[in-house]
């Protein structure tokens, strides 16, 4: 399971700010105050020539990454969220096309589809959340699919709604397919490893400054601590 999937249905939402953004900070806090200790202000400022330039780039540089891997992971759920309404109103579609057959088969294609979404709802949904299809959903959509096959059916208007059906029908597996892979997918774990380091090194750098007022500095430092994980 995905890193930022595990963080989403694993963790409770009133501790997720906390694990996120609230260790982040005080480990930040307790960094620049020990930076401080160790290494005196006078000397830090000796070097304020040097680090600046050097400081500008990196962040300059992480920056552009991170909101390049916002904006990604960003376009990707508003394509996952896109297909989502397609595949519900693929099976919309399916359902009411059905009043073109005969009643036979259009109580028995409309009896799965109703089982069919309720197993969507009920299980494959919770199951997502773990990255996994439901069975009862796959056997219910291969059943959809097979009564389609074997069906007889005549000319007519009839076979117009049929062929229109089957495009519905393989658009909804298609748009499922996706569903079920955008659930199981995240970012790679070498992009997380950028991250974090790139992160890390970006708030560590900054304690190589040192401000006349240090509280005016600790405040800047946790700010941009802060908004670094608020993008995570």
């Amino acid at each position: 399971m995905p890193l930022e999937t595990r963080l989403a249905f694993e963790v409770p939402p009133l501790l997720l700010p906390f694990v996120c953004i609230g260790i982040p900070v005080l480990l930040t806090f307790l960094g620049l105050l020990a930076t401080r200790k160790l290494i005196p202000a006078h000397r830090l400022r000796g070097h304020h020539d040097v680090t600046g330039p050097l400081y500008t780039t990196l962040g300059t540089i992480y920056g552009i990454f991170l909101a390049l891997v916002v904006a990604t992971t960003w376009q990707f759920y508003a394509t996952s969220a896109s297909n989502l309404v397609q595949e519900s109103r693929k099976l919309e579609d399916l359902y009411y096309n059905a009043n073109a057959y005969a009643p036979g088969f259009r109580d028995h294609v409309r009896r799965i589809i109703r089982d069919y979404r309720d197993a969507l709802v009920e299980q494959e949904w919770k199951s997502l959340a773990h990255g996994k299809a439901s069975h009862e959903a796959t056997r219910l959509l291969d059943e959809l699919s097979r009564s389609f096959t074997e069906y007889k059916f005549p000319a007519g208007n009839e076979l117009a709604f049929f062929n229109e059906s089957v495009r519905e029908l393989n658009a909804l597996q298609s748009l499922r397919a996706s569903r079920i892979d955008d659930a199981a997918s995240g970012l790679l774990p070498f992009l997380w490893v950028i991250l974090l380091l790139g992160g890390t090194a970006t708030i560590v750098f900054s304690f190589f400054f040192s401000a006349e007022n240090f509280k005016a500095q600790t405040v800047m430092t946790l700010l941009l601590t802060g908004v670094i994980c608020l993008a995570f």
